[in-house]
């Protein structure tokens, strides 16, 4: 291993190659025990209805050890990235890769937004190098229907159809409401997450929900909180050329739905 060797490549989605995403799909898969295909790198990056995503690759002389993708997901007609699908070899860390990376993609997006979902172990770092909180989320129980008709959580067509009805890994239900439909995510043992509300004539797109509890975030500390701690915060940084008010960033842009 030679520093002197490492090198990095910043590439927008069309001007990634046939070989740089095999590469690319390879490494994502040894460091995080995936198995994405083609399939979901064209849905996510090439299908975009948003446009170009940007791409940073590391290297070892040839040797690909380093990947960082600034996911283009648009806010409010507002140019917007959101990190993603980061991995570094395991030899290779601690070396300012991750960071150099990080640097590169922020430099070749300036004059967007950038926003983040960061666990709690990637919150603080975020913080250190200069991102902001957005705001914090805390898990609740949702008992009627009033509780699901959030205006700003509202999934436009194109959106729904590109993100979660294009979408070939994740599996998404529903439920009726009056006028809208919810869109839910299934996690284990009857248990959904609330995403959004959409346009009831897309319904046949998913499959109807059986009986179970469904929960969802809200901006207010909640019991469920309190006693479970579950939380989500949202993290943005700036890289707008003129300062304007933030764009409204609901739960159902994060990257892990």
């Amino acid at each position: 291993m030679n520093k002197n060797n490492i090198h990095f490549e910043v590439k927008m989605t069309s001007e990634v190659s046939k070989d740089d995403e095999l590469s690319f799909l390879e490494l994502f898969n040894f460091i995080f025990k995936e198995d994405m295909n083609s399939l979901w790198f064209d849905w996510k990056y090439r299908q975009n209805i948003y446009g170009d995503s940007i791409h940073v690759f590391a290297y070892d002389d040839i040797k690909l050890i380093g990947i960082r993708c600034f996911w283009r997901n648009d806010l409010n007609n507002q140019i917007s990235y959101q990190p993603c699908d980061t991995a570094v070899l395991e030899e290779y860390r601690k070396m300012g890769i991750f960071s150099q990376m990080s640097k590169l993609a922020l430099e070749k997006s300036k004059g967007s937004f950038i926003y983040n979902f960061p666990n709690e172990n990637s919150l603080p770092a975020n913080l250190k190098l200069g991102w902001q909180i957005y705001k914090k989320r805390y898990l609740t129980l949702s008992l009627k229907e009033n509780d699901l008709k959030n205006e700003e959580d509202y999934i436009d067509e194109e959106y729904l159809k590109w993100r979660f009805i294009g979408n070939p890994n994740n599996k998404y239900f529903y439920s009726n409401g009056k006028g809208l439909s919810y869109l839910l995510l299934k996690r284990e043992n009857g248990i959904y997450y609330y995403l959004g509300n959409f346009n009831p004539a897309y319904n046949d797109h998913f499959e109807r929900s059986s009986f179970g509890m469904i929960f969802k975030y809200v901006d207010e500390k909640t019991l469920l909180y309190n006693i479970f701690k579950n939380k989500s915060v949202t993290v943005y940084y700036d890289n707008r050329l003129d300062s304007k008010a933030l764009p409204n960033i609901p739960m159902n842009k994060a990257d892990y739905f």
